[in-house]
């Protein structure tokens, strides 16, 4: 296995000392895109949230400080990284404010419309049907509740070589605009609104549950 198929596969479940590191890497990488990819939320301080994908437990941190009378839950497919992710976050999980648990896209462990806001960072190039993960992610919203997308890869013709290779050796998924666009029409949300960055490869995308 090459050295970039060895990182990518610890993107898709980091674990381990070299998953810690990765883990750590993409906390301090992905700082300036997650921040980016929020400015467009207005977060209410009320507001039950779900991290996917989780990591090392930095966004949801930063999501916790923005909910005074709310809650933040993260969830991830790593045990390692709910691990790291709860001592991110151990003052808020000591406060009721953050909630850190094993799980997947395709199987979300809550009812119906549970959250206000449902967010991804850099997690729905590894979900294997991600058709069936929005219409979960659909389900767990809120009427009105926003589903929230950042990516710092997308299809364009301008990082074309190094997206295919990412995607060949990572067994990755990379959407084009369109296509996400589409996929979120498809299961029933509405009011997407999608922003690039063409630069630096970066997409955020929004999806409204309305009904």
């Amino acid at each position: 296995m090459s050295e970039i198929a060895r990182r990518l596969d610890q993107c898709r479940k980091p674990t381990g000392d070299v998953g810690k590191l990765v883990v750590e890497n993409m906390n301090e990488s992905h700082f300036n895109l997650t921040t980016w990819g929020l400015e467009k939320i207005d977060i209410n301080k009320n507001y039950v949230i779900l991290d996917i994908g989780c990591g090392g437990g930095k966004t949801v941190n930063r999501l916790a400080q923005k909910v005074d009378e709310g809650k933040v839950y993260g969830m991830d497919y790593s045990d390692d990284c709910v691990r790291w992710s709860i001592d991110e976050n151990k003052s808020y999980i000591d406060e009721n404010k953050v909630e850190i648990f094993q799980g997947t896209a395709e199987s979300i462990p809550f009812k119906n419309e549970k959250f206000d806001l449902i967010t991804s960072v850099e997690t729905i190039y590894f979900w294997p049907n991600i058709k069936e993960c929005f219409k979960e992610i659909k389900r767990t919203l809120k009427v009105e509740g926003t589903f929230l997308i950042i990516n710092e890869m997308y299809k364009s013709d301008k990082f074309k070589e190094r997206n295919e290779k990412f995607a060949e050796v990572g067994a990755m998924n990379i959407f084009s605009a369109d296509e996400l666009e589409n996929l979120l029409k498809d299961v029933g949300f509405e009011e997407i609104e999608i922003d690039l960055i063409e630069d630096k490869n970066w997409l955020r995308c929004m999806g409204k549950k309305n009904r």
